[in-house]
């Protein structure tokens, strides 16, 4: 089964989506911001990277951007709704432009994660 990275400053968020893939068979690893995803990338190998936008230290756009320009065929889902829905709506749109093979806006059910996840591994190999 494959390794996916959840990144989320939102600890009760990110147990929240740990568990739902868990309990779907993955593998999952997380961290509390984009620059400890950053660092976790560079040393285990992650199938999947799913991430909020807005996080302290270094927020997912950057996450993406830095991810992608050292793997450019790394998988990544832009995860947001925390912040004014207007600027979240847009900002997703934006992390896809950038990138993100999926985009989820909070809240959401379980079976829409799940349904994206299987859809940016399909083309795993």
């Amino acid at each position: 089964m494959a390794n996916i990275l959840v990144v989320d400053d939102d600890e009760i968020f990110r147990i929240y989506l740990v568990t739902v893939l868990q309990k779907a068979g993955y593998t999952v690893l997380e961290a509390e911001n984009g620059q400890a995803a950053l660092d976790l990338v560079g040393t285990m190998k992650i199938d999947l990277i799913i991430t909020d936008i807005f996080m302290p230290k270094m927020d997912g756009i950057d996450l993406l951007a830095a991810v992608l320009a050292e793997h450019p065929n790394a998988r990544m889902i832009a995860i947001s709704g925390g912040y004014k829905a207007m600027n979240s709506k847009l900002t997703l749109e934006m992390a896809q432009s950038f990138g993100a093979l999926e985009i989820i806006t909070k809240p959401f059910h379980a079976e829409t994660v799940l349904q994206k996840v299987q859809s940016a591994l399909a083309t795993l190999t």
